[in-house]
C-alpha cells in the first residue's frame, strides 16, 4: 500500500469519526478488502441488533439498513471528493492562490476608501457602509467548479448555476465574473461606494449580477436563500440541469426563514447546495450561544440531506466539496449542505475592527493582530492567524514547486494595482440622479400616489360600472369561489408556466375551501403542495417568477402571511427597486371576518401592505371582479397580492352570470355599486348625491343595503367599490367627492391605521374643496376579531352603525 493511499485512508477514517463514529472499527476492516462498500454492507449486516420496532412499524433492521446506506453513500462522497481534488491541474491551482489574493486586495481597498473618506458627497466624506472577508478567502474555490461565465448569458437570460453569496462571501462573486475582472472589482467597490451603475446603482449596498449567476443578497439575510429556492424550484419543474448554492453564516442559520428553505428544498428534492460559514462570531455572538449543535453539518441530518464539515481555509477542499455537492444537485441527488470552519480575521464591518481587535491597523495583506482590548477571543484568533489561507497555500505551491515567492509577491502587486485602477475610475463615476430610485419601481407611478402625488386627469378616468350590468343573486350564477376557480382554470390554460404552491393545495385535496377541486383534472400536476411555511411558500414563489414561471402561492388564511412577513416585504416588495429585476407573482390571500373564525382567521392584512412600495393589491366583492381582476393579476409584471373574502365564497345572494366576453378587469380601477355616473368621462360633473359610501371586500354589500335604506327615505347616495387597494383609482375617489361633496368610508378592518382612513387623509388634502362635510371613516373596534358569534358582532360594524353614520353626514 502506497503512502498516498495510507493518507487517503486516514482522512476517510476521519471522516467516518466526524459523522458516523461508531462505524470507524467496521470501516478500518473493510478497507482491506477488495469491494469496499459491499464488504462494509456485509459486515454490518452481523451486527446483532433487537427484534424490536425502533419507531411505530419500522422494524430495528429497517432502521439499521437505513443508517448503512448513510453510511455508504458519505463514503462514496468522499471518494468522489477526493478523486475531483486530485483533478486540480497547475493552472488551476495559481488561479485559486491568484483568486484568493484579489480578494484580500479587494478587502484592502475598501478599507483604505473606508478610512480616507472617499468617495466624497458634496466634498464630504461618504464612508458607505463596508463589509469584509478577511480571512474567508479560499471560498473563492467554490466557484471553479460550477458553471458561469459569458458562454451561460444568452437570450437575455442566465443558463448557468447561480450562487447566492452573503457578506463574507467577496470570493464567490470575483470568481464568477472573473472573466471581466476590473469591472468585478469596480462592481464590489461601488457596492460600498453607491454610486451609479453596477451592481445595484445606489438602491442598495450590496454586490450582485443577476444576469452573471450572482443573487444579490438583502440585510435580512434569510432573504436570498428563499427566493434562490424558488429558483432551484424552477430549474428542476423545467428540467434544466443546473445548482443553486446558498450562503449563509453561523448567526444567520438561526433564523426560521433559512430552515424553512431548507426543509423546501429538501422536501421537493431541490438542486441546492446550502452553505455555513461558521467564522466563530455573528457580530460579536460566539457559536455555543447561536447553535447547540455539536457541528452545523449535523442540522443536515434533520432534513434528510448529504452533509460535509471542512476546513474553510482550504481551497482545494472547498472546491471539491462544493464540485461534489453541485454534481450531485444537477444530477437530481437533491440539496446538500457545507459547513466551512473558519474565523473571522475583521470586525463584522469596517466600523467594528476597532472593537473587534482592539485597534485599527493598516490594511495589508498580514493579518491584523489583536491587543487583547477587543471583543474577540485573542487565542483563538491568535490560532486562525497562524492557518491564514493565502499564506498557507502559497507555501503549499512553492512548496510543490508550481510557483516561487517572488510569484506570489507580483500576484499581490498586480491585484493592488488593479483595485487601485479601480477606486480611481469609480471616483470619476457620477453619483445617482436625485429622485434616480424612483425609477427603479415598475410600479406604474401616474396610478399610485406611494412615490409622488400626480395630477389627477379626470379625462383618462375610466367609468366602471360595477354589478349593475350583471344582478347579484341570479341562481343561475356562479359563486364567488367558482368565479375564481374558473379564473385560475383559464389562466392556466393559456400558461404552461403558471403554477399554484401552498399548503394543501394538490389533488386530492385542491385547497381548504375545496377551491381549486374543479381544476385539478386539468391542472392538478401544476399544484404544488408545500410545508407549512409561509416564508418558504413566499420565497419560493418569488424566485420561481425570477426563473421565469408564473406562480400563485397561496396562503391559507391571510392571517398567517405574518410568519412570511419579511421575505414578502425586504425582499419581494423591494426586489424590483434594488436590481431592475421584476417578480411577476400572484400571492391569494383569503380573508375577512363574518364568520366566527376568531382571531386568526378573520383578519384583514391589506393594510400592513398597503405602505409598501412594490405591491400592487386588489380585493374583488363578486364573481365577475373576482374572475376579471385575477387574469388582471395573472398578467402583472409586479407581485401582486389577491385578496378574496372567505364569507363571499359561498354566499349565494352575489350569483353572478358571467358575461360570455369577461375579460380582465384592470387594476387600479374601481366600480359604481349604487349610483353610477352617467356623465361622460371628462365633462362636467353634477352634484347628482347627498353622499358617498366608499368601500372594499365584503362591506361593499353592506354599504349596499345601507344605500338602499337610504333612497327609500329619499336620499340619492352613491357606492363605489375600490376593488383595488393599490394603486387606488384616485380618479373615481374624486369624482365620488365632485359629486357628492360627502363621503363616508365603511370596512371591516379597524379604524386606526386602516386604509379607509388613509383615503380619508388623502380626500381632505387633495379635494377639500369639494367637501361639504367631515370625511367619515367608520371600521371595527380595534381590537382582535372575537371568536364567539355575539361577540364578533359586537365588533364588527352593524347596519345600523352604518345608517346612523350615513343620515347624521346628510344632516351635516
Amino acid at each position: 500500500m502506497s503512502t498516498e493511499t495510507k493518507r487517503m485512508h486516514e482522512r476517510l477514517l476521519a471522516l467516518i469519526a466526524e459523522q458516523h463514529p461508531f462505524a470507524v472499527p467496521i470501516v478500518r476492516e473493510a478497507l482491506g478488502a477488495k469491494k469496499l462498500l459491499p464488504e462494509i454492507v456485509a459486515l454490518a449486516a452481523k451486527i446483532p441488533i433487537p427484534k424490536a420496532e425502533t419507531t411505530p412499524f419500522v422494524p430495528s433492521e429497517q432502521r439499521l439498513q437505513a443508517e448503512v446506506a448513510r453510511l455508504t453513500s458519505c463514503i462514496e462522497g468522499f471518494y468522489a471528493r477526493e478523486q475531483l481534488a486530485a483533478c486540480l491541474t497547475a493552472g488551476d491551482k495559481l488561479r485559486l492562490l491568484r483568486g484568493m489574493i484579489l480578494t484580500r486586495a479587494v478587502d484592502i481597498t475598501l478599507k483604505r476608501m473606508f478610512l480616507s473618506g472617499e468617495p466624497k458627497f458634496r466634498d464630504a466624506p461618504f464612508q458607505g457602509k463596508g463589509f469584509r472577508s478577511l480571512g474567508q478567502e479560499a471560498i473563492y474555490a467554490a466557484a471553479l467548479g460550477l458553471q458561469h461565465g459569458p458562454t451561460y448569458s444568452r437570450d437575455g437570460a442566465w443558463h448557468g448555476d447561480v450562487v447566492a453569496p452573503l457578506i463574507r462571501d467577496l470570493g464567490v462573486a470575483l470568481a464568477f465574473t472573473d472573466h471581466d475582472v476590473d469591472t468585478s472589482i469596480e462592481s464590489a467597490l461601488n457596492a460600498q461606494a453607491g454610486k451609479s451603475g453596477p451592481p445595484l446603482d445606489g438602491a442598495d449596498l450590496h454586490i450582485g449580477a443577476l444576469m452573471q449567476g450572482v443573487f444579490p443578497p438583502a440585510a435580512p439575510l434569510g432573504i436570498a436563500t428563499s427566493m434562490l429556492t424558488g429558483m432551484a424550484m424552477a430549474a428542476k419543474l423545467k428540467g434544466e440541469k443546473r445548482a443553486f448554492v446558498s450562503f449563509i453564516g453561523d448567526g444567520g442559520s438561526s433564523l426560521g426563514e433559512w430552515h424553512e428553505a431548507v426543509n423546501m428544498a429538501a422536501t421537493n428534492g431541490l438542486p441546492m447546495v446550502f452553505c455555513v460559514q461558521n467564522n466563530q462570531t455573528a457580530l460579536s455572538t460566539p457559536v455555543h450561544q447561536q447553535s447547540a449543535a455539536r457541528v452545523f453539518g449535523d442540522k443536515a441530518i434533520g432534513y434528510g440531506m448529504p452533509h460535509i464539515t471542512i476546513d474553510g481555509t482550504d481551497p482545494e477542499a472547498i472546491f471539491a466539496a462544493f464540485t461534489w455537492a453541485t454534481d450531485l444537485a444537477r444530477g437530481g441527488g437533491g440539496p446538500a449542505l457545507i459547513e466551512l470552519v473558519c474565523m473571522r480575521m475583521c470586525g463584522h464591518a469596517h466600523h467594528d475592527d476597532m472593537l473587534y481587535l482592539g485597534q485599527e491597523s493598516e490594511p495589508s495583506f498580514e493579518l491584523p493582530m489583536p491587543n487583547g482590548n477587543g471583543y474577540v477571543d485573542k487565542a483563538l484568533y491568535e490560532r486562525w492567524a497562524a492557518k491564514d489561507p493565502i499564506k498557507a497555500y502559497a507555501r503549499k505551491l512553492v512548496a510543490s514547486g508550481l510557483c516561487t515567492d517572488a510569484d506570489v509577491q507580483c500576484m499581490k502587486d498586480e491585484a493592488l494595482q488593479r483595485c487601485k485602477a479601480a477606486l480611481e475610475r469609480l471616483k470619476e463615476r457620477p453619483w445617482p440622479e436625485s429622485g434616480a430610485s424612483a425609477c427603479h419601481a415598475s410600479l406604474d407611478l401616474a396610478s399610485t400616489s406611494r412615490v409622488c402625488h400626480p395630477k389627477l386627469d379626470l379625462a383618462s378616468t375610466a367609468i366602471v360600472t360595477g354589478i349593475d350590468n350583471s344582478p347579484l343573486g341570479d341562481p343561475k350564477g356562479i359563486t364567488f369561489l367558482e368565479a375564481i376557480a374558473l379564473a385560475v382554470g383559464h389562466s392556466f390554460d393559456g400558461n404552461p408556466s403558471a403554477y399554484m404552491l401552498g399548503e394543501d393545495v394538490a389533488p386530492p385535496y385542491g385547497n381548504v375551501f375545496m377551491l381549486l377541486r374543479s381544476q385539478i383534472s386539468a391542472h392538478g400536476k401544476r399544484f404544488i403542495n408545500t410545508p407549512i411555511a409561509e416564508s418558504a411558500i413566499i420565497g419560493t414563489a418569488a424566485g420561481m417568477a425570477l426563473a421565469g414561471l408564473k406562480p400563485v402561492g397561496e396562503i391559507q388564511f391571510n392571517d398567517f402571511v405574518a410568519t412570511g412577513f419579511n421575505v414578502l416585504v425586504n425582499g419581494v416588495a423591494k426586489f424590483h427597486y434594488r436590481t431592475g429585476h421584476a417578480i411577476a407573482m400572484v400571492l391569494r390571500m383569503p380573508w375577512g371576518g363574518l364568520r366566527h373564525a376568531g382571531p386568526y382567521h378573520s383578519q384583514d392584512t391589506s393594510p400592513w401592505f398597503y405602505r409598501t412600495p412594490g405591491l400592487k393589491i386588489v380585493c374583488p366583492s363578486t364573481p365577475i371582479d373576482a374572475y376579471g381582476l385575477f387574469l388582471s393579476a395573472m398578467a402583472e409584471p409586479d407581485p401582486v397580492l389577491f385578496y378574496e373574502h372567505i364569507a363571499l365564497y359561498r354566499d349565494p345572494s352575489i350569483r353572478q352570470v358571467l358575461p360570455k366576453d369577461l375579460g380582465a378587469i384592470p387594476i387600479g380601477s374601481a366600480a359604481w355599486v349604487r349610483g353610477g355616473d352617467s356623465s361622460p368621462a371628462g365633462g362636467e360633473l353634477r352634484m347628482d348625491l347627498d353622499m358617498c359610501i366608499i368601500s372594499y371586500g365584503a362591506y361593499v354589500h353592506r354599504a349596499a343595503k345601507v344605500a338602499d335604506e337610504l333612497s327609500k327615505q329619499g336620499h340619492s347616495v352613491g357606492v363605489l367599490d375600490l376593488r383595488s387597494l393599490m394603486p387606488l383609482d384616485w380618479g373615481s375617489i374624486e369624482r365620488a367627492t365632485r359629486r357628492a361633496g360627502k363621503i363616508m368610508l365603511v370596512g371591516e378592518d379597524s379604524k386606526t391605521g386602516s386604509i379607509l382612513e388613509s383615503i380619508a387623509s388623502g380626500i381632505n388634502e387633495r379635494f377639500f374643496d369639494a367637501l361639504d362635510g367631515p370625511v367619515t371613516v367608520l371600521g371595527a373596534a380595534d381590537a382582535p376579531v372575537p371568536y364567539s358569534p355575539p361577540l364578533e358582532e359586537a365588533h364588527l360594524l352593524s347596519h345600523s352603525d352604518m345608517v346612523e353614520a350615513a343620515q347624521a353626514l346628510i344632516r351635516f
